[in-house]
């Protein structure tokens, strides 16, 4: 079967994500044809709503489904009509359903677009068959809505490592996406706020079909602004819609009878009028009500050599003068006269990888490891040099899945900064052990417990 797949690798090391989009996006075709009523009886007065799904999004039109009802093998009168509701048909019987009777629903799709090499977007005919039930019930009168609305104010672009303040502990990391989602970011605990971002207007409507019964619903639910119909859905007993603009709107929940036309509108509601000082373009404050979350108090880092997440080593607190923070080119990670760590780029021609602590090199000629050991220089140290910057480079690429242990000791540390402070975030690993010897490789990660983190030891 000729069937393409998109695939996407989710873990944090994955350098590109495989979009080789739908192979079933530019045929209209439809592949499956189910009862919306499963179990539940329809209405005597009611008609059969038929759910048709497949690769196509456009609404199936009516002149490709041939549909035949019969009860106990006799046909029943009866035509198809549309909705309202994309990929919602139903089947209108010439007079009212018998009670206590089972009606066999069956007809076929003929999918004037399908691909003889490709039948995963469809055949050219697809049958199909089910049966529905009804009881002794007629449809319930419908009655106006009510209606709760909830609004909050979220952030209209998608995260950006370079644009973020946190607080209590979080450390957001990217993730790569798949197809025209880019990448993500993300975090586990915290909270993250943009510096510079959009305020939009979020709004939940939500609330119960009043006189809803055990019955299969022949209701709908549309969220209407003005006279337009922004989103319709069937309903059974309960509806949820949510509504976004950045700015202030009004909207209000019209619930609708599709067999007999009949609408109950809800009271409309205006949100967003409280709100309106944080919508539309914003910047970041210490008085922003973004931070009210927050227990300790805000600060960012550095990001990572990697570019894809922040590192807990190298933290501020947020906001931060020059003048408390000796300025913008202040190091960040520690004086280098204190034999603190120190990392960076690294000079051209120097032979050293940018990352240096008292009493180690990462010289290749020296024959040492980072943080290394007291090898000699011959070939075998070498291979075994290059073997162990081999490894650094995977588990750097693998430093995604930090302990919540690393976490805890960077977050508690984060939250000691007083405003304007730069502090390197501690030596979270233990000190590099006694001079191993040279002969079998291992290598070690820091998890906040041992070893140092993207180090390579030669023992």
């Amino acid at each position: 079967m000729g069937l393409a797949l998109a695939t996407c690798l989710g873990a944090r090391e994955a350098a590109a994500c495989l979009d080789i989009g739908d192979p079933c996006a530019d045929v209209a075709t439809w592949t499956m044809v189910q009862s919306v009523a499963g179990r539940q009886q329809v209405p005597l007065d009611g008609m059969i709503l038929l759910q048709v799904s497949g690769p196509a999004l456009a609404p199936v039109p009516l002149d490709v489904m041939t549909v035949e009802v019969t009860l106990g093998g006799a046909v029943v009168e009866g035509s198809l009509e549309q909705t309202g509701i994309d990929g919602l048909l139903g089947w209108r019987p010439a007079s009212p359903l018998q009670a206590d009777s089972t009606y066999v629903v069956a007809g076929t799709i003929h999918n004037l677009d399908a691909m003889p090499g490709n039948p995963s977007c469809g055949l050219e005919f697809e049958p199909f068959e089910f049966e529905v039930s009804t009881g002794s019930d007629l449809m319930p009168p419908l009655v106006p809505p009510e209606v709760s609305a909830e609004a909050t104010v979220e952030f209209a672009e998608k995260l950006a490592l370079d644009n973020l303040v946190c607080c209590d502990g979080a450390f957001p990391v990217t993730f790569p996406g798949c197809g025209s989602g880019g990448n993500t970011v993300d975090f586990t605990e915290g909270h993250c706020v943009p510096m510079q971002y959009t305020g939009r207007l979020s709004v939940e409507l939500s609330g119960l079909v009043p006189g809803a019964g055990e019955g299969a619903s022949m209701v709908s639910a549309a969220r209407v602004i003005g006279d337009v119909v922004v989103e319709e859905a069937l309903v059974t007993k309960s509806f949820k819609f949510r509504g976004r603009d950045t700015s202030p709107f009004c909207d209000r929940v019209v619930l609708r009878n599709l067999v007999t036309g009949a609408t109950a509108a809800g009271p409309e509601q205006c949100h967003g009028d409280a709100l309106v000082d944080r919508l539309g373009p914003q910047t970041l404050t210490p008085e922003s009500p973004e931070l009210a979350v927050c227990v300790g108090a805000p600060y960012v880092c550095e990001i990572d050599e990697l570019g894809d997440s922040w590192d807990p080593d190298r933290c501020m607190a947020w906001p931060a003068s020059e003048e408390s923070s000796g300025g913008p080119d202040a190091p960040t990670t520690g004086d280098p006269t204190t034999g603190g760590s120190t990392s960076g780029p690294g000079e051209p021609g120097s032979g050293t990888t940018g990352t240096s602590d008292e009493g180690a090199t990462t010289n290749p000629a020296d024959g040492l490891v980072e943080h290394g050991c007291a090898c000699s220089s011959d070939g075998g140290a070498g291979e075994a040099w290059l073997a162990a910057l081999a490894l650094v480079g995977l588990v750097r690429r693998r430093r995604g899945g930090r302990s919540s242990a690393r976490s805890e000791l960077s977050s508690r540390q984060v939250r000691g900064l007083a405003p304007g402070e730069r502090r390197r975030d501690g030596e979270l690993c233990e000190p590099r052990p006694p001079a191993p010897w040279c002969g079998k490789l291992t290598f070690e990660t820091c998890d906040g417990r041992d070893g140092r983190r993207g180090q390579a030891w030669l023992r």
